[in-house]
């Protein structure tokens, strides 16, 4: 049988499981005293809880290591290093690192100048998908996705057509309706370059939630410290502009601390061009870069750099696949339903212009 305790037994007991009970010489138990002022070999200025172990790694050399310039600079681009916070955090490994830099929606792969590419891609795209969202919030992000999957698989045309009779016309007059003319703007905001819509885009009321969506960052719309062949500008007005170095030319925006001159070409004021860069030339003491005007397709025809979409407005359906800006019109046309037959990429024929269709609600087939 089971020996049974006695009284006093069980007092000794009841105060031993209570650590946090002041002793008789009115100080405080051990254990909670212990527990309020942390192990002895804590480190100073983080209360409780923080060990040396821990001090350590969240120290300073810790932050300046994996932020700093390891972390951030050119070696972060080139070898796929991810952003941390604490030793041996800073860098990525594994199937992580083998997969290459995604720290930018395209990757940088797509910077890289390669063979080039003479076959388009374009996309046709109802109204109705902007209509059934309720909010303008709702109405641009789903643009923001839209021109993320444009972007990430090279789409060079997206056409934007009309699919319901009755939509409410565009309060701006421009002869479509509301919902086109936001996914219009709105895909046209997101292709700019970000150093030239304040310049190129005005304010519109269409715009209000543009904050809400995240970058393209496309390989054209590069950075101050990113450097390519191409890039894109915009003509300043001859009172922003220093002296000019010949009588025909164009001083262009292309997003660095000094204007471009574009030689050989008078482009009218705050108008958008493509500009490939050729050698500096000595000025006011102080070197400036030259470069000419091209075709907005030369970065991909000569290099494979993608180098955004056009965006282009069809009243119907009809028009979207005849009213082709490309010479000799889409020679590859396919349609997207759940009625149609699936067909993979080894039975696409070979084509120079292709277009893919997708339809409303009801599908290809209501329209």
């Amino acid at each position: 049988p089971k020996k049974r305790k006695n009284s006093d037994d069980a007092q000794e007991d009841t105060k031993a499981e209570r650590p946090g009970k002041p002793s008789s010489d009115g100080g405080e138990a051990p254990a909670k005293k212990a527990a309020r002022e942390g192990p002895a070999d804590s480190g100073s200025g983080h209360g409780s809880g923080w060990n040396a172990q821990e001090n350590e790694s969240w120290g300073a050399d810790s932050w300046g290591e994996s932020w700093g310039t390891e972390s951030w600079g050119a070696e972060t681009w080139n070898h796929g290093s991810s952003r941390g916070r604490g030793k041996g955090r800073g860098k990525a490994s594994g199937s992580a690192a083998a997969r290459g830099d995604t720290t930018r929606p395209t990757s940088l792969r797509m910077l890289k100048a390669g063979a080039g590419r003479h076959y388009t891609v374009s996309v046709a795209l109802p109204a109705s998908i902007i209509g059934n969202a309720k909010s303008g919030e709702q109405k641009a992000v789903l643009v923001g996705q839209v021109a993320r999957a444009l972007t990430i698989f090279a789409v060079d045309e997206v056409v934007l057509y009309e699919d319901r009779s009755g939509a409410p016309p565009s309060d701006s007059g421009e002869g479509v309706s509301r919902d086109l003319a936001f996914f219009a703007r709105n895909l046209q905001y997101l292709e700019t370059p970000q150093y030239l819509r304040r310049q190129l885009l005005p304010v519109h009321n269409d715009l209000r939630w543009v904050g809400l969506l995240a970058p393209l960052d496309a390989p054209h719309h590069l950075r101050k410290h990113e450097w390519l062949d191409y890039r894109e500008g915009a003509v300043y007005s001859a009172e922003k502009c220093p002296a000019a170095p010949s009588d025909l030319g164009s001083w262009v925006n292309c997003g660095l601390d000094d204007p471009v001159w574009v030689d050989g070409v008078d482009i009218p004021s705050d108008t958008r061009v493509t500009v490939r860069f050729e050698s500096k030339w000595e000025g006011d003491d102080q070197r400036y870069q030259r470069g000419v005007a091209v075709d907005p397709r030369e970065p991909t025809t000569k290099q494979g750099l993608y180098w955004g979409y056009q965006t282009r407005l069809a009243t119907s359906l009809r028009s979207a696949i005849e009213d082709c800006p490309y010479d000799g019109g889409y020679d590859l046309t396919m349609g997207t339903s759940e009625r149609g037959e699936a067909l993979g990429l080894s039975r696409v024929p070979n084509f120079r212009h292709l277009l893919v269709v997708f339809g409303g609600l009801g599908g290809l087939e209501e329209g």
